[in-house]
């Protein structure tokens, strides 16, 4: 009787897993959406003032100033993709554990 129930709570404690990398995924996935939607309105901004200055007579001042912006919210955007792919990946090993405790627990209650 006591294997069948080890036998459930792997089951149960696979499922557990397999939902956990669904969500982390569509987590991921989500994040790099929205990563790539950053780095393309900064790119499309870019390009927009690229053009202004074109018209600029001070054009290798304002280009510098541009680069500048553009560096430091693409970086920005690198530090929250890492971050949020730092929290995927420990949502992972936290949902692992937990699953692990659930068993541990069972067991030792019968």
């Amino acid at each position: 009787m006591e294997m069948k129930s080890i036998l459930s709570l792997g089951g149960r404690l696979k499922k557990l897993l397999a939902k956990a990398e669904e969500e982390a995924q569509g987590i991921t996935s989500e994040a790099q959406g929205k990563a790539d939607q950053m780095v393309n309105a900064a790119k499309e901004e870019s390009e927009k003032r690229l053009v202004k200055a074109q018209y600029r007579t001070d054009l290798d001042e304002f280009l510098v100033d541009a680069e500048e912006k553009a560096n430091q919210e693409a970086k920005k955007v690198e530090k929250e993709y890492d971050k949020r792919a730092q929290e995927i990946k420990t949502f992972h090993v936290d949902k692992i554990r937990e699953a692990a405790g659930m068993v541990i627990e069972e067991v030792l209650q019968k």
